[in-house]
């Protein structure tokens, strides 16, 4: 319940501001800073509706964002915890400050011996960066939490498929005059200037996909999550008309039920007959049948939900379809990642009717599947269509005991075999892969080909847009799910009025 008396700028205004700097000048926008990081607190009028807080976190040396979310701050102690929360963020950034680049080229020697020059280099420069390196086949593991991969000249023809493997990492070849000389200066302004103008043209793309058009009638609110490499994304967007007239994502270190309800709440108004949507589509990653969630199967939620803690431990299903669709007043409906980007892919061409999407995420052993059959999605009676986790230890593995989900040797395994399974089960026209790193699709045919023969393979397609799938997945299915509820409700009626006629 909404406190009437609490308010956070004073409450913020009262605390003790120790490890930073505070400046609360500004009555709409605050600002925290620390030497790496710099946290703002934005309050925004949503007049009639309640105001809105925005908490956002950007590093200074890279200016990634850290941290990013918004709600209503009407409920005290919920305010007070994610204020708290992204201070902590804000102050663990001290402990990572340091700008890690990392280098590869063959076996990791050369470029050894430039890393440890690049290191003097940048201490006698004043700047916090640090240079390892490794073999060219390491890069894959190593690399993911770096600021940018350094690929030396010697094999710069593989920067294509390292940077395919580490889609959220810049991956750049070393111009071959600043190797071959061990210019160590030259490289860090090179590596500087770089990483800038990427970041730049990284936003004019993002500002163009969110004017991106999409054939719809409805007005639709799409929520898409995703866990992986110490975060929490939540990336959500607004379809008014066919039009996306919102997308944004929220950036956590954890997620739970609330953070989707202050997502929801910004854009739904709760009084009765009043809304600023008509549906709502929630994509999530987990075994889901019938709005039923299997939270024995996910790692997505934090079970601290106040009131709803003891009921998330103690279940093994959680009716997440009724919690939503009894706290909202529209309709709210759940689909699996892959289902939902495997619709979404679907719709987003004309040419096959059968189609397969794996999706095989950094980091994660077992992958997911999502199947559309003669232009319709297939769930199963119990959501366990495409849960290959349920058979993925049916079958032998060549480092069956010390699988690295990083190497792409071992994932092309897993992958092909599951795979198969698809091409033996459904027989698609196509197969749309989205795995970072397996961009190579012949590849992929040869790997599958150890199962099923060439000549009876599916087409396959590299995924490179899976967010947008997703997102066009969960609104397709937004719009299938209204039309079912209203030919069901239909067929209701007149079922009922001809028994009473009788």
């Amino acid at each position: 319940m909404a406190d009437e008396t609490f308010d956070l700028r004073s409450w913020i205004r009262e605390q003790r501001h120790v490890g930073y700097t505070a400046d609360l000048s500004d009555n709409d926008h605050f600002r925290l800073e620390t030497d790496y990081a710099t946290a703002q607190i934005n309050f925004y009028d949503m007049s009639p509706d309640p105001e809105v807080v925005e908490l956002h976190i950007e590093e200074k040396a890279t200016g990634e964002v850290k941290f990013f979310l918004h709600f209503h701050a009407e409920e005290r102690d919920h305010a007070i915890q994610l204020y708290r929360e992204m201070v902590q963020v804000l102050l663990t950034l001290k402990d990572q400050q340091t700008t890690e680049v990392l280098l590869c080229c063959t076996v990791g020697m050369t470029t050894s011996f430039f890393a440890e020059r690049l290191n003097r280099v940048a201490e006698a420069m004043g700047l916090d960066w640090h240079f390892s390196a490794v073999a060219a086949t390491e890069a894959f593991e190593h690399g993911r939490d770096k600021a940018a991969v350094l690929v030396a000249p010697q094999i710069g023809y593989q920067t294509q498929r390292i940077q395919a493997a580490l889609p959220a990492v810049p991956v750049l070849a070393i111009p071959t005059a600043i190797f071959a000389a061990y210019d160590a200066a030259g490289c860090i302004d090179w590596l500087r200037e770089e990483l800038a103008s990427r970041k730049k043209t990284s936003e004019e793309k993002a500002l163009e996909h969110a004017a991106h058009d999409l054939a719809n009638d409805k007005r639709i609110l799409v929520i898409a999550t995703h866990a992986g490499a110490g975060k929490v994304t939540i990336r959500y967007r607004v379809y008014d008309c066919g039009k996306v007239t919102l997308d944004r994502e929220v950036i956590k270190r954890s997620l739970s039920l609330t953070d989707l309800n202050d997502i929801i709440e910004t854009q739904v108004c709760t009084c009765t007959g009043c809304t600023k949507v008509e549906v709502i589509g929630i994509a999530i990653p987990g075994a889901i049948g019938n709005g039923m969630f299997d939270l024995s199967l996910t790692k997505i939620f934090d079970t601290d939900e106040g009131d709803l803690a003891d009921r998330l431990a103690e279940a093994r299903d959680f009716d997440m379809a009724k919690y939503f669709n009894d706290r909202y007043n529209v309709p709210v409906y759940f689909c699996n990642n892959s289902n939902a980007a495997a619709l979404g892919w679907y719709g987003s061409q004309d040419e096959y009717e059968n189609v397969v999407l794996h999706s095989q995420a950094n980091g994660w052993a077992v992958g997911g599947q999502g199947y559309v059959v003669n232009g319709r999605l297939v769930e199963g009676a119990h959501g366990n269509a495409g849960e290959v986790r349920y058979i993925a230890d049916c079958f032998h593995y060549t480092h069956s005991l010390h699988f690295n989900p990083y190497a792409p040797d071992d994932v092309l395994e897993m992958v092909s075999q599951m795979l198969a399974v698809a091409c033996a089960t459904f027989d698609p026209e196509v197969i749309a892969l989205r795995c970072d790193l397996l961009p190579d699709m012949e590849e992929v045919a040869e790997a599958l080909a150890r199962h099923i023969p060439r000549n009876r393979q599916p087409k396959l397609v590299h995924v490179d847009n899976y967010n947008e799938c997703i997102l066009l997945g969960m609104m397709i299915r937004c719009v299938q799910k209204l039309a079912e509820d209203s030919d069901r409700s239909e067929r209701s009626g007149t079922i009922s009025v001809t028994n009473s006629y009788l």
